[in-house]
């Protein structure tokens, strides 16, 4: 099978590009820039843009399915909103007889704005007239680790909202569960997918602390306001399908970690 992968210069769309390969398939990926020159014999790739519709018709000649991948937080309403309509819309002209959308478990329930975003897609993709999967992911390991990375950029302390909730999920597994969903043939929205174990964030600090050798202490730092309140009480947590890799073993293993 010969997808189209948007997003997949992305972390996670480096690990579907993985995924798909290993289980046969062809990937063609979707990128604004030029083809690198070490990028293998065997892998395809279009210069496309979902912001302008530049290439896209192109892009999704001969495929047999899309996975659209492609996000940006910073810009999620010419990006998400309008560039997946652009992409539904070339989907359904072209008879695509696929189409996956990556989103997010809990953005029906969070005051996000990007989340609002994200579920705008989903119902783009919804009413496009294209056979489609829509997939929640949790949130990725490799984003919490981010997260707190950057909580660390404080001197002496590290100030966290200890009591957020989180089941964060290694990229690797999402990406086998999203290849799997190409293979079983358009599913409408699918179960929503997630890591082994629902931790607090406090929780998940300890034990990257301990990886990464930091021995400041962990101060809780209260957040205001229904945003904060949503990731306390775990609306970003589902009882869908889970993986398998949890925190503690995706910290201690340095290729999950690179990978990422």
């Amino acid at each position: 099978m010969k997808i189209l992968l948007t997003g997949g210069t992305g972390g996670l769309g480096r690990e579907i590009v993985r995924a798909a390969e290993d289980a046969g398939h062809t990937v063609r990926v979707a990128s604004r820039r030029a083809r690198p020159d070490d990028a293998p014999a065997g892998r395809e790739w279009a210069r496309m843009d979902v912001e302008t519709g530049a290439g896209v018709r192109e892009a999704l000649a001969g495929v047999d399915a899309v996975i659209h991948a492609a996000s940006d937080p910073k810009r999620h309403a010419v990006v998400d909103v309008q560039g997946t309509r652009r992409l539904a819309e070339a989907a359904r002209a072209a008879g695509t007889a696929h189409l996956v959308y990556v989103s997010i478990v809990g953005i029906d329930q969070i005051p996000f704005a990007y989340y609002r975003a994200k579920l705008a897609a989903e119902q783009v993709v919804a009413a496009s007239g294209v056979p489609h999967s829509i997939l929640r992911a949790t949130q990725f390991h490799s984003l919490v680790d981010a997260m707190l990375s950057g909580f660390a950029r404080t001197p002496l302390v590290l100030p966290l909202p200890k009591t957020f909730r989180f089941q964060s999920v290694a990229t690797s597994e999402a990406a086998e569960r999203l290849v799997r969903a190409v293979k079983a043939g358009p599913g409408g929205r699918l179960p929503d997918f997630g890591g082994p174990e629902v931790l607090t964030l406090g929780e998940m600090a300890e034990a990257w602390k301990a990886a990464r050798g930091i021995r400041r202490p962990t101060v809780h730092l209260p957040l205001p306001g229904p945003l904060a309140a949503a990731f306390r009480a775990g609306k970003n947590t589902s009882d869908g399908e889970r993986g398998t890799i949890r925190w503690h073993d995706w910290l201690r293993d340095p290729a999950q970690v690179a990978r990422s």
